[in-house]
């Protein structure tokens, strides 16, 4: 089995590279295109030893003077490789794909990482109406498989199929908390601390959005009601710019800093994650659109968990036995949740366990990688037989 493997960015994305791994590992002949062939991500490939083209596959929306030239490329390399099947994770790749690939009868899947383009009546429209029988969706939460079926897509097109994170191997394991941001800040063994980790992404004014799409500014104005009853709570975010936001992030510290003073701390981007998490009190992911998110992070280690009820969390979350869940854009709500679980502890630990248990099952790369084997050879029989 042949696949050509598209992705948009050399920056995170590594989901991707951990199912395309678990697919080499199982003999499947995958070569992965990718904007920028060396550093970030693209260095996990080489020292895989998996092949990738540098290429940039997207929809080139801010310069479409570069449309022909790319749907040349893809044509180029579709004709040299001759891949059974092509799968994309991103929209701007497969909507390019399927303008260059007209007349290609190759399978395409779009295993679609969120649903938030698709919360966009046009933006929906215009990717659905781009595809053709010959086009897959392999949606990465329930909510992404459901929006397609009741746009009109055909079931038998759609798949339900989760990026898998875990496994039983040491480097994916958290580590017991060793005090890290406690030396760090200067924090006393009385502090509880609420933490939210999540790169920022700056509001899309032509989505009509307000504030970011992660939830930072509910976060903050939650933290701030929280410590007028819990004073000893810190807010934590964790994480920074995504792409050109730099602005973005300078704006939500002056905002932590109007309405919490010393309340919240920022940390800015760490590569040690794994080795922290476990020192959070409360893990909160606030986000106003999300596939599972962060909070697949915080119940993997075993933290108790808040989420707003948006794409992929009611997956996981599960209101009352894994975490809580609140509606988004709701700082009292969600103030109201962190309070619940400072008052109630033992039975916040008890939730995280159980949704540690779900996730690391659920999402762990062997269940997660075979059913994307499967989406695969359920494809090309059909395409096969027809």
């Amino acid at each position: 089995m042949k696949v050509l493997q598209i992705v948009k960015t050399n920056v995170g994305a590594t989901w991707a590279f951990s199912q395309a791994k678990w697919l080499f590992d199982q003999g499947v002949d995958i070569t992965t295109v990718i904007p920028v062939s060396v550093g970030g991500v693209a260095d996990r490939y080489h020292q895989y030893g998996m092949p990738i083209i540098e290429a940039d596959l997207s929809l080139p929306v801010k310069k479409p003077w570069k449309l022909f030239e790319r749907a040349r490329l893809i044509k180029d390399l579709v004709d040299k490789h001759q891949p059974d099947l092509i799968h994309c994770h991103f929209v701007t790749n497969i909507m390019m794909l399927r303008l260059a690939l007209r007349n290609s009868n190759v399978p395409r899947l779009f295993q679609v990482p969120g649903p938030l383009h698709l919360e966009s009546k046009l933006f929906r429209n215009a990717e659905i109406l781009l595809s053709q029988e010959n086009d897959y969706w392999a949606g990465a939460c329930k909510k992404t498989c459901e929006i397609y079926r009741t746009s009109g897509v055909d079931n038998k097109r759609v798949f339900l199929a989760y990026y898998g994170n875990y496994s039983d191997r040491p480097e994916d394991q958290y580590s017991a908390p060793e005090g890290v941001l406690h030396r760090e800040y200067g924090f006393d063994d009385g502090r509880i601390l609420v933490g939210m980790i999540s790169y920022f992404y700056k509001p899309k004014r032509y989505l009509l959005q307000k504030r970011g799409i992660k939830g930072h500014e509910d976060f903050i104005d939650a933290i701030a009601q929280v410590r007028k009853k819990h004073p000893e709570v810190i807010g934590v975010v964790i994480g920074d710019a995504w792409g050109d936001a730099r602005s973005y992030v300078e704006r939500v510290k002056r905002y932590a800093h109007d309405k919490c003073r010393d309340g919240v701390v920022f940390t800015g981007f760490r590569t040690d994650i794994k080795r922290i998490y476990r020192e959070l009190d409360i893990a909160v992911h606030p986000s106003h659109s999300e596939n599972l998110g962060g909070a697949s992070e915080s119940l993997a280690a075993g933290v108790p968990t808040i989420s707003t009820d948006v794409g992929g969390f009611p997956d996981i979350v599960v209101d009352g036995q894994t975490g809580y869940v609140v509606p988004p854009k709701s700082p009292d709500k969600l103030a109201n949740a962190i309070l619940r679980m400072i008052e109630n502890y033992e039975e916040a630990r008890i939730m995280a366990e159980k949704g540690r248990e779900k996730v690391t099952s659920m999402l762990n790369i062997e269940n997660t990688g075979r059913a994307i084997l499967r989406i695969y050879e359920e494809i090309l029989n059909g395409a096969l037989n027809t």
